[in-house]
């Protein structure tokens, strides 16, 4: 038997593995794929991620820290480790292909933030304090109301920091901003006050030139510029981002509402101010759903109504917003999971709470894109029942039979030559293989890994994984 990393890797990520077990391998965590085990993928128990969040190695904690299947509860006693490089991972998170992210509480937040903020040592000389910022800013998974919050935090860095969010403040924050009792803070505010309602006069007009993108969607623009926008003597792609402008005049909207570019029309018509009739006249085209993370990011919201009534707008990208809204109601959830757009039914499977399993399972069938995988995620996705996609053409379906602890051997074991490399390797880890067939499995290059992390795998075998690795026992 090989004993080689990556089965040490699928030990760790096994789900039967005891906590005994887990402890030693814990032993080889400077060894990169084990690392990355226990910070990324494993489902530790609550006493094995006690004793990594209480480790003296800051690579034990730095991988607790960050993994996002331990509960948010016990990762945020984290926030305010001696070395910063556990709290930048602590409060950054990261996301993970095989589950959605579990954020911290707003008050775990807070706590980290002012950990870092008061620290007067060196945080163990690994970052900066500015570097745990930058890394708790760019997170994707930091929440957006999190990082408004800034603006009513008592350390004025922050504060100044929260302008760069200026446009997803409310009118009182922004006040407050402005007649900040620190000089700098308040006339950082003042100046970006004034931005916002000046005009933009420093437009990079050149064919390549990408710096005016992001102003010229929110930005004031003068009369003349925008009409050079608008009517096509400017960078082509500078109408798609003038098109969501709030600031656009009417009849320069109405213009780019019969712009030659599908996507130009789809964004104006995804306009805040926009009526349905106003929608309806435009000949818009909804793009496809491609990626599940992107789904929030449109380029305008509703002003009027709510989630339920936008939920019966005729536009899907206006009913795609109302699916991944809160305050949705059951009644209206239960009419957009039979949308004719896909995009709308699969994000309220992907939002919504108390989808049916069986309208998860055909959202999960019908999308292809990225992020597929997290529907599977979504409380109620069915298990029993899925070894009859094993003859699937589809391999995402294929896959699914892991998930049927009833799938017998006989279907199991055909799946382990399957032509795509991700149904060998999942279904490697179904329980359905054991005794010497399993044994065999974990001597294959590719798949043993995978087989390290089957529950049926005998713990005294989980042990010999460690041995021939070179991991020592424990005392």
């Amino acid at each position: 038997m090989s004993g080689s990393d990556g089965l040490v890797a699928g030990v760790v990520r096994n789900p039967g593995a005891p906590a005994g077990v887990v402890l030693r391998a814990l032993t080889a965590v400077d060894r990169q794929q084990v690392w990355w085990a226990f910070g990324d993928t494993a489902q530790l128990t609550r006493d094995v991620a006690e004793a990594m969040i209480g480790h003296p190695d800051r690579r034990v904690r730095s991988a607790v820290a960050g993994n996002s299947h331990v509960d948010p509860v016990q990762r945020a006693r984290l926030v305010t480790d001696p070395d910063w490089v556990v709290v930048a991972r602590a409060v950054a998170g990261r996301r993970h292909s095989d589950g959605d992210p579990r954020p911290l509480t707003d008050e775990a937040y807070a706590r980290g933030l002012s950990w870092v903020m008061s620290c007067e040592g060196d945080g163990g000389g690994m970052l900066t304090r500015d570097e745990v910022l930058g890394e708790f800013i760019s997170s994707q998974d930091t929440p957006v109301h999190v990082l408004r919050s800034f603006c009513r935090r008592p350390e004025a860095e922050l504060r100044l920091v929260s302008c760069q969010w200026w446009r997803g403040l409310s009118a009182a924050e922004r006040v407050a901003l402005t007649l900040d009792p620190v000089p700098g803070v308040r006339g950082h505010a003042r100046r970006v006050a004034i931005e916002a309602r000046s005009c933009l006069t420093d437009i990079d007009w050149a064919p390549t030139g990408r710096g005016s993108e992001s102003a010229i969607s929110y930005r004031l623009l003068a009369r003349a510029d925008a009409e050079r926008i608008v009517w096509g003597e400017a960078p082509a792609r500078y109408r798609y981002y003038a098109a969501g402008n709030p600031h656009l005049p009417a009849d320069l909207v109405a213009v780019l509402g019969r712009d030659a570019d599908p996507a130009v029309r789809y964004r104006v018509s995804m306009r805040s101010e926009m009526t349905e009739g106003q929608r309806a006249a435009i000949d818009y085209r909804v793009p496809e759903l491609a990626d599940l993370d992107d789904a929030t990011r449109y380029d305008a919201r509703p002003m009027a109504g709510t989630p339920d009534t936008w939920a019966r707008s005729a536009h899907a990208g206006v009913r795609r917003i109302a699916a991944c809204s809160g305050g949705l109601s059951g009644e209206a959830r239960d009419v957009l999971v039979g949308d004719s757009d896909l995009g709308v039914r699969v994000l309220t499977c992907r939002h919504q709470a108390g989808v049916a399993p069986e309208v998860l399972l055909r959202a999960y069938r019908d999308f292809r894109g990225r992020g597929r995988g997290r529907l599977t995620w979504r409380p109620g996705f069915p298990t029993h029942g899925l070894a009859r996609f094993a003859d699937d053409p589809d391999p995402g379906m294929r896959e699914l039979v892991l998930r049927d602890p009833d799938a017998p051997a006989e279907v199991v074991v055909p799946l382990l030559a399957d032509p795509e490399r991700c149904v060998r390797t999942a279904l490697a880890r179904h329980p359905a293989l054991a005794g010497e067939r399993l044994l065999a499995v974990l001597d294959d290059p590719e798949l043993g890994p995978s087989a390290a992390a089957n529950p049926a795998l005998p713990v005294a075998v989980m042990h010999r994984i460690l041995d021939a690795a070179g991991v020592p026992r424990l005392p």
